[in-house]
């Protein structure tokens, strides 16, 4: 079973027009809604491609309903903890002359301590029985830096535990007393973390290789040039190929979805970043966020190109 901690879900709404005119009134072509959030992206994915999922997350309000419900429609088994705020909702506008996406996200609904303690105790139980927990996406703003560092420790030490998140909170659960197994930012979360550019792979070399220094595998994804890892004291790379792009939103998610479900199988290492890069490329055939169809993968697995000279 692959567990998914989800602290900041999101419904995700896709407003569709020919370009965004700013300062006027505008009607969109076509609106989509759908579950969204990192960790509930990555769920949707793994259980895409036949896996079973548990999604641990806030949820709050009609809005928290309409994802627990979304959740169920997928299969995906869903450990809520209720509060009291509503979950936020996350916009994003498609241009379709500009081939533009812009994103305008609420900053998510605050949680108590009482209820963040009872979220640390649902993980503690569940993990018990997962093979790969993935620890996905923002905090809601009352969230202290180090909270993915305690849950963290909180994970059943059997267990495979992926980190995908940006500054401050990635580097404070790299810091903490059980940093994670895997990490996948992307080039821009790295720069970030790593206070320098990242523009040949020879500066990804050198950044996996600071990054393993802390955690086992890291990896470093790079939109449509694939993904860099570094595993077992090997570089890796993993191309996709060329696609017409639809959306692009959520193709880090389905990465590591395809990550996590390949572990879960007990496939070797360049197997499973085979399956990341497939999820991640058949991400951008779809018009919603993260929600690839199994068929693009199994399509798209062959024409991952996989190196091993950065």
């Amino acid at each position: 079973m692959i567990v998914i901690v989800s602290l900041n879900p999101a419904v995700d709404k896709y407003l569709r027009l020919a370009q965004l005119r700013l300062g006027e009134y505008q009607q969109v072509e076509e609106v989509v809604t759908s579950a969204g959030g990192k960790g509930i992206n990555v769920a949707g994915v793994a259980r895409e491609l036949g896996e079973e999922v548990a999604v641990l997350g806030f949820f709050g309000g009609y809005t928290g309903d309409f994802l627990l419900s979304e959740l169920e429609k997928e299969g995906v088994r869903a450990i809520p903890v209720r509060i009291t705020h509503p979950t936020r909702v996350a916009f994003v506008v498609v241009e379709r002359g500009e081939r533009r996406e812009t994103e305008i996200v609420e900053p998510g609904a605050p949680f108590t301590p009482a209820e963040l303690g009872r979220l640390r105790a649902h993980l503690a139980d569940v993990t018990r029985d997962a093979k790969v927990v993935v620890l996905s996406g923002s905090v809601p703003p009352v969230a202290e830096r180090g909270i993915y560092a305690q849950l963290l420790s909180d994970c059943s030490a059997a267990a495979l535990t992926l980190l995908d998140t940006s500054q401050p909170w990635l580097q404070a659960g790299l810091r903490g007393p059980r940093p994670p197994d895997m990490i996948k930012p992307n080039r821009r979360e790295a720069r970030q973390l790593l206070g320098r550019e990242l523009d040949a792979p020879a500066d990804f070399r050198q950044a996996l290789d600071e990054l393993s220094a802390v955690v086992a595998t890291p990896m470093i994804s790079d939109g449509p040039h694939g993904l860099y890892a570094r595993h077992g004291g090997a570089y890796w790379h993993a191309q996709p190929p060329e696609l017409e792009v639809e959306n692009s939103v959520g193709s880090g998610d389905a990465a590591v979805a395809g990550l996590a479900v390949a572990l879960a199988r007990g496939e070797a290492f360049p197997q499973a970043l085979r399956l990341a890069a497939a999820c991640g490329a058949a991400n951008v055939l779809t018009k919603e966020c993260a929600q690839v169809r199994r068929a693009d993968v199994e399509r798209l697995l062959p024409q991952i190109e996989i190196d091993q000279n950065l």
